[in-house]
């Protein structure tokens, strides 16, 4: 991975590193869309015939979404490999406006700064309940 430094409250890192880790939380975002892909045609056997339309929908557009994050997840994962590990940037303000805490702390600790420990245990994460 390219280089990273953490002085004080700023975390520089190489920008190759920047979009490797961005290219595997596009990665992981995919698996999970895969699962609820599932978990949606799982739940297609016990729904009334004249709903299921609209769920048929629904899982295209879970289908539509998950290969979309392949992509991208394809093309972050090259530009990574061609970007030159000198260059570098602050990542710090990007982080700190992301508002799944657990995410940001991940990606921030992939990037070379201390772990905060939100990804541990089986309250890891957040929920946004809607």
């Amino acid at each position: 991975m390219g280089a990273q430094t953490q002085t004080a409250d700023v975390l520089e890192a190489s920008v190759s590193n920047m979009v490797g880790v961005l290219s595997w939380e596009i990665e992981l975002a995919g698996a999970r869309c895969m699962k609820l892909d599932v978990l949606v045609g799982e739940l297609m056997h016990i729904l009334p015939q004249e709903h299921r339309e609209k769920l048929v929908e629904g899982m295209q557009t879970v289908d539509l979404l998950g290969q979309q994050l392949t992509s991208l997840a394809a093309f972050a994962r090259h530009l990574s490999d061609e970007i030159s590990d000198d260059v570098t940037a602050s990542v710090q303000d990007a982080l700190g406006d992301m508002t799944l805490a657990a995410l940001a702390d991940r990606m921030f600790s992939a990037l070379g700064g201390e772990e905060k420990g939100l990804n541990d245990g089986d309250e890891a994460g957040d929920l946004d309940l809607f």
